[in-house]
């Protein structure tokens, strides 16, 4: 039983959907975002470690500088030997060698040979450096010998130069953590004998 003049009221639409087309775009774009900045994220990660290591190998081979001079301190003399064989990690400069060569040391010698570079601690007992792949080793070049001075400036409370002396150069090198993050540092040292 219907009434007649009860109307019917007119139909109210019904969504079909469109909202959830902007939502689903929105949230690939949130999901991109989050992606990239996990990414992001991630990579500073790795630089971060990479520059650690970095930074252990370069500490590491200072101290190897530091063990080859207390090493030419104690363990080399005037007698000591020389060659362009670098037998033990004793060198000519590469200048000298039968074949001269301008190349540095460091890209001429053989690391992994251990009959051509001395491992930090063997002469002079330093602990094992921590915390690296593998300890640092140098080689010792016999640069020149200096001649005894004939006279020079004098300071005070400075000592007049002895008799001469021998300048070596000692190259290193030294791993971090990982055994591919390589450093090598050079230096020059001065021995004057009095």
């Amino acid at each position: 039983m219907n009434r007649p003049d009860q109307r019917i009221p007119p139909r109210v639409a019904t969504q079909r959907g469109m909202s959830l087309f902007p939502a689903l775009v929105f949230l690939l774009v949130l999901t991109m975002l989050g992606i990239a900045a996990l990414g992001s994220s991630a990579m500073q990660e790795r630089m971060a470690g990479n520059a650690k290591d970095m930074n252990v190998a370069f500490q590491a081979a200072e101290a190897g500088l530091r063990d080859a001079e207390a090493d030419i301190d104690t363990n080399i003399t005037l007698a000591t030997v020389f060659t362009s064989a670098c037998t033990n990690g004793l060198c000519t400069p590469p200048s000298e060698w039968a074949s001269p060569s301008s190349t540095d040391i460091s890209k001429l010698i053989d690391w992994s040979n251990t009959g051509l570079t001395r491992a930090y601690g063997a002469h002079t007992g330093a602990a094992a450096f921590p915390v690296v792949a593998a300890q640092p080793v140098y080689v010792i070049e016999l640069v020149s010998v200096l001649p005894p001075s004939t006279g020079g400036s004098v300071g005070i409370g400075i000592a007049p130069a002895g008799t001469g002396g021998r300048v070596y150069r000692v190259t290193v090198l030294a791993t971090g953590a990982r055994a591919e993050t390589r450093t090598i540092l050079q230096s020059s040292y001065i021995v004057r004998k009095s």
